[in-house]
């Protein structure tokens, strides 16, 4: 048995430390008739209905746009809800989506009811400006308390899902004042304290209002528990807090709850497991991802000090290291790390402990397993999803030629074409080259151009001057790029009249580099990355910065794989918390995390654009639900007539 132990507890006496995701079922999965013709005969919507009830969506859907074109005013809306909800049903998003911009233009004759459907459709579909410009719309004194609490409830979910953390909050302070029910108050409040913990101390000090004082407490809580750790009634910083808002709602029933939540949150396993390879290609990635782990420790020293243990998974099989690891009391195993080790302790028959396994595996749902990744794929989904939020539709790709980028470019094609998108144009690149102007060329279709004024020139016989002009049917560019081939990239597609072409980026162009001068290169790409990255001055941990300036070059897959291992370890008390907890989050140096049921830990990651090589962060990645769970039709690249042009089918 090669395995090592490396016990933590005398050392650290020594002095060592969503968007809320909406499913597109929500409002298709409730079938709705129109209640002004229920009360009398009409064929047209018999048929409708009949054929909801036999599943026949499309049909229905048609139906429903027929009554739809022969009604007007809040009728001609109704039946345009029930066509949207029917056509998402089916599966034709595309033309969900149509209709409902058609019943945006309709808001004004909408009734107060129908102005909150269209507004969870827009949410739905990732419209978060358009929905909050609806909602806003809305005459709020003309409305029933239940309406208003509708009508902030609304705006707390869209704010959070563009990630306006701020306004999110903003909007759950004025619910606490609504909302009359104490078990429903008790939530809005837990999830008003939820969100201000995720902003740092510095959004939280600017939140602070003078004339607000309801606010101001919250904000003032949360910053007490930011800082000091303590839910402890006792405490002197929760009793000060007390003495200056005496009379602040959060001193009736929700201090006393959230200190009994705290402590049953909060299960701290005596003896931490770890599984990772001292040998082979994944060793080096391994003593980033232990440096990590240890800083974590380091840093919840005086709330925790358990046994850690390292196992050698380049040795010994998953299942003798686990039998090993129970031997040996462990109460939670993080790892392994590659992942073919991955599949083989999630096929375990029995798990008697959690495993945080640091790769992704076939099989999700299992008892007391958990998956944590930096998998590429979730930085690609999460900036797609901040391009669809911006409103864009028409990608091209721009990717290099390797398995990785065929991978990724995939990836983004794919789950792009699930929410509603559209790809007009994918072109590859070699990444060993400087000059990129061919493959820009092909993307953009200069040459198509140029082949069309020379056509001309020719039948005309007259000497035209010439402009190049590139396609106009694309509203985006996704490049996939490392940080030196983004810097000599983004220039080339200015000189090539792309200047005005937005583009997204993962968080493969940005190891940490903070040079002004090489970075303006990179001006006006936006792109998602982990927090620790992107906005360092709010993730600030002396253990793990310590930790990674040992290294002469810490940036890139060094500080990413440091900042895993300390999220990993830090999640192992969380686990009870977090897992299958709509609303709760956990603020890790690798992303804002949560854990859905089937244990896929999700990371929420901080976006932001270059701007004269400086980093502007934008705020959290939002999270949008797929349509892919509806079954939407995917339809293939355009393939280009270039050699070098590929097309994902």
């Amino acid at each position: 048995m090669n395995y090592f132990k490396h016990s933590l507890s005398a050392t650290l006496k020594l002095g060592l430390i969503v968007i809320i995701a909406f499913s597109l079922l929500n409002c298709a999965s409730t079938q709705t008739t129109p209640k002004a013709l229920t009360a009398q005969s009409n064929p047209l919507l018999d048929q409708a209905q009949a054929a909801l009830s036999q599943q026949q969506f499309t049909l229905a859907a048609q139906l429903f746009v027929q009554l739809a074109n022969v009604s007007t005013g809040s009728q001609k809306g109704e039946f345009l809800i029930s066509a949207i909800n029917a056509y998402t049903q089916a599966g034709q998003i595309e033309t969900a989506i149509a209709l409902t911009h058609t019943l945006v233009d309709l808001a004004d004759k909408l009734n107060t009811e129908q102005q909150f459907m269209l507004a969870q459709l827009l949410l739905q579909q990732g419209k978060t400006e358009l929905t909050i410009e609806l909602l806003t719309r809305l005459d709020e004194p003309q409305l029933n308390n239940e309406q208003r609490i509708r009508l902030h409830t609304l705006s707390s979910d869209t704010f959070f899902q563009a990630g306006n953390l701020i306004e999110s909050a903003r909007e759950r302070v004025i619910l606490d004042a609504l909302i009359h029910q104490p078990s429903d108050k008790l939530t809005n409040q837990s999830r008003l304290l939820d969100t201000l913990s995720l902003l740092s101390e510095q959004a939280l000090s600017f939140m602070r209002p003078s004339a607000d004082s309801n606010l101001s407490g919250w904000i003032d809580l949360a910053t007490t528990l930011k800082q000091h750790n303590t839910v402890d009634l006792t405490s002197p910083e929760i009793l000060s807090w007390q003495t200056q808002y005496p009379s602040h709602t959060a001193n009736s029933a929700f201090l006393s709850t959230l200190a009994e939540r705290s402590l049953k949150d909060f299960i701290t396993p005596q003896k931490v497991g770890v599984f990772l390879p001292l040998n082979g290609p994944f060793s080096s990635a391994a003593h980033s991802i232990r440096q990590g782990i240890i800083a974590a420790a380091y840093s919840m020293a005086s709330r925790w000090q358990p046994d850690i243990t390292f196992y050698d998974t380049s040795t010994d099989s998953i299942d003798l290291l686990y039998t090993q690891a129970i031997s040996d009391g462990m109460n939670v195993i993080i790892g392994p790390l590659d992942k073919s080790k991955a599949a083989e302790i999630a096929s375990l028959a029995e798990r008697s402990i959690p495993v945080i396994s640091l790769n992704k595996s076939e099989l999700t749902d299992q008892t007391n397993y958990y998956e944590f990744s930096l998998a590429p794929e979730e930085d690609v989904t999460q900036v797609l999803s901040l391009a669809w939020l911006k409103g864009l539709e028409k990608a091209l790709i721009l990717s290099p030629q390797s398995s990785y980028g065929e991978r990724l470019a995939s990836h983004f094609s794919h789950t792009w074409q699930q929410l509603g998108g559209e790809i007009v144009g994918l072109q590859t690149y070699d990444p060993e080259q400087v000059d990129y102007s061919t493959a820009i060329k092909n993307l953009l279709q200069l040459d198509e151009s140029h082949n069309r004024f020379s056509q001309l020139r020719r039948r005309l016989n007259l000497n035209l001057h010439f402009e190049e002009r590139r396609r106009q049917d694309a509203d985006f560019i996704f490049l996939l790029a490392s940080p030196r081939e983004g810097r000599l990239i983004k220039p080339q597609l200015r000189f090539h009249r792309a200047a005005d072409l937005a583009v997204f980026s993962t968080s493969n162009l940005y190891e940490g580099e903070t040079n002004t001068v090489l970075n303006r290169d990179l001006d006006g790409i936006s792109f998602c990355a982990m927090p620790w990255l992107m906005e360092p001055e709010n993730y600030q941990e002396a253990n793990l910065d310590k930790a990674s300036k040992r290294w002469p070059k810490a940036h890139g897959s060094h500080v990413r794989l440091m900042a895993f291992g300390y999220d990993a370890y830090q999640l192992t008390p969380h686990l009870d918390r977090l897992h299958g907890n709509t609303f709760s989050r956990f603020k890790g140096k690798t992303g804002l995390l949560s854990i859905p049921r089937s244990g896929l830990v999700n990371r929420q990651l901080s976006c932001g654009y270059f701007n004269r090589g400086k980093i502007k962060s934008t705020g959290l990645a939002p999270h949008l639900q797929r349509a892919s769970q509806l079954s939407a039709p995917i339809k293939p690249i355009e393939k280009a007539t270039s050699n070098n042009t590929q097309a994902l089918q």
